[in-house]
């Protein structure tokens, strides 16, 4: 099955780099790999022209750009979801360094008639500053991560559950079979499905809801969603909080009233807007 992995970023080169770098040590590479860009920063184009030089043969990586005219997250997906070729998608952030075995987690608890979505271990800001791009290079996520481990029990990450991985045998006593509503930054769906609903809604803008928007109509077109908590593990870059949009609030309210699977303004719209 191909597999597109699409990272959500605005300008933040140096998380960006890090990003990348996790990525290229997975066990199982994805067909291609699209940063999709809600702005257009010469420091980005700049880290990605470096990682296309020695990118793996096997994979493709990919840069999409937009005009930089506030939150506009979800049209950039559209546009990253407008271009893919793979048959399954896999959402990250630009700030969200990967296990190795990421994206082979996700493929491997694909399934027709579900999402995948997981959550991320928030590293604090000493424990993002040690874990340097060079610290990423050399393989330190490939082993027992013993200092942002020290850091979760004696520091600010949070939390320690989130770090291991858990056999499948053992998801439903560990309750990790279980999950509270999509995180966008650990999601992946058949693109299939995302298509049958338009895409992403790009009446959000701002952060937090966007994501929730599309969970819900996933679920009325009939797809479940299921849980990669203690498999699919990757560790959150720490920076200051952004803001919420209250909009996005009464968006997503409007929707839950009419239930409705497919949105009006959606991947089909976005190719319209500059």
């Amino acid at each position: 099955m191909t597999s597109s992995l699409i990272i959500s970023i605005y300008n933040s080169p140096e998380f960006l780099d890090r990003v990348l770098a996790s990525i290229v040590r997975q066990i199982v590479m994805p067909t291609e790999v699209i940063v999709s860009e809600d702005g257009n920063f010469v420091a980005n184009q700049g880290v990605v022209n470096q990682w296309q030089k020695k990118w793996p043969k096997n994979s493709k990586l990919l840069h999409l750009t937009q005009r930089d005219d506030g939150n506009r997250k979800p049209l950039a997906m559209n546009k990253a979801l407008a271009l893919s070729l793979g048959e399954y998608l896999v959402f990250i952030d630009g700030d969200c360094v990967l296990r190795r075995d990421f994206v082979a987690e996700h493929l491997r608890y694909a399934s027709k008639d579900s999402f995948l979505t997981g959550r991320r271990v928030e590293l604090s800001l000493k424990a993002t500053e040690f874990l340097t791009l060079d610290r990423i290079n050399r393989g330190y996520l490939d082993k027992i991560p013993w200092h942002l481990l020290y850091d979760s029990i004696f520091g600010e990450t949070f939390t320690l559950s989130r770090f291991f991985k858990t056999p499948r045998i053992f998801r439903k006593l560990f309750g990790r079979d279980r999950v509270n509503g999509i995180r966008g930054c650990n999601f992946s769906v058949h693109k299939k499905n995302l298509v049958a609903i338009n895409g992403f809604n790009n009446d959000f803008s701002g952060a937090y809801e966007e994501d929730t928007e599309v969970e819900w109509r996933l679920k009325y077109l009939g797809i479940k969603m299921k849980s990669v908590r203690g498999a699919a593990i990757q560790y959150h870059l720490w920076h200051p909080q952004q803001t919420r949009d209250p909009q996005n609030q009464t968006r997503l309210q409007a929707l839950m009233a009419h239930q409705e699977p497919r949105t009006p303004n959606g991947l089909n719209e976005a190719s319209k807007i500059s």
